[in-house]
């Protein structure tokens, strides 16, 4: 599950037992921090719920103080200082504004959470006064191929809260109870043009079946919608498949042989080669070492 849907759960609960938990949103960051504005967790009277604004390093300070802080059923903003001479004394040398509010069913954020993950549509509502903020919904992954390698894609995929969609035209492959938490659909070749895509989606053609990979392939680079195609396997056999489609095909967003260079073996590494480059590819990144920024 990711974040949002995290939040809401928790909330939701909270809310059952006619308990209003606190949300905490970072809405400014100055110098360096762990997480950027939108980041938010859910506090109820059991503690941290959902969420995160930090690596763990100023949620315990949220905990401690976010009942009594907002006591007065009224929103209020934290600056934190992560310097080392700060009160938190982290090191970090950055500063971090964080807005501790009442978290009820019928504020604007709540509203806002439930309308993105029920239309996954960006919806932009007031945070506070002067300040708004876009929700957007978590990436898709469409793993068109259900076999023993899209295991691990989507147990990592899962695990970075991204809406998982696997398609196959087998369906003892596309069985739910193989890719718990996640859509499968069973798609024979002649269906494809309903595939799960989405505007900004990434695909990875993987089924190891060289015609239905072509065809899932001609369907993907013609829809304008993912903004990431991969295709498993060594140059030549894309060679093979690109030849048995039409040359106008539009192949600036293929990527193949699929993923980064890495180095390992087996299906986990993999997997962890694919979505590192498809997180690269989502988030306008280069994909290259932090030592050599």
């Amino acid at each position: 599950m990711n974040e949002l849907g995290s939040i809401l759960t928790a909330a939701r609960k909270a809310w059952a037992r006619s308990e209003t938990p606190v949300l905490a949103t970072v809405i400014a960051t100055r110098g360096s921090s762990y997480r950027k504005p939108g980041a938010r967790m859910l506090v109820t009277t059991e503690g941290w719920q959902a969420g995160s604004i930090s690596g763990g390093c100023l949620e315990s300070d949220v905990v401690r103080r976010a009942a009594w802080l907002v006591q007065e059923g009224k929103p209020i903003v934290r600056t934190y200082d992560t310097s080392a001479d700060g009160e938190v004394a982290l090191g970090c040398g950055g500063e971090v504004d964080v807005l501790l509010e009442p978290f009820r069913a019928d504020s604007a954020v709540a509203r806002a959470m439930v309308q993105v993950l029920e239309t996954r549509k960006p919806v932009t509502f007031t945070v506070m006064e002067g300040r708004d903020e876009t929700l957007r919904p978590s990436p898709r992954l469409v793993l068109c191929g259900a076999g023993h390698d899209a295991l691990p894609m989507h147990t990592m995929a899962q695990t970075l809260g991204w809406d998982v969609q696997v398609v196959d035209w087998r369906p003892a492959q596309a069985a739910a109870q193989r890719f718990p938490g996640a859509t499968t659909q069973v798609f024979a070749p002649e269906a494809l043009s309903s595939l799960p895509l989405e505007q900004g989606c990434a695909v990875v053609i993987m089924s190891h079946h060289l015609i239905y990979d072509a065809r899932v392939l001609e369907a993907v680079c013609r829809s304008p919608l993912p903004a990431y195609i991969g295709v498993l396997g060594p140059t030549k056999r894309t060679k093979d498949l690109l030849a048995m489609l039409p040359k106008d095909l539009p192949l600036a967003r293929l990527h193949a042989p699929v993923g980064l260079a890495l180095g390992g073996e087996g299906p986990a590494a993999v997997a962890l080669s694919i979505l590192a480059e498809i997180h690269a590819v989502l988030h306008g990144a280069r994909g290259t070492p932090m030592t050599n920024w």
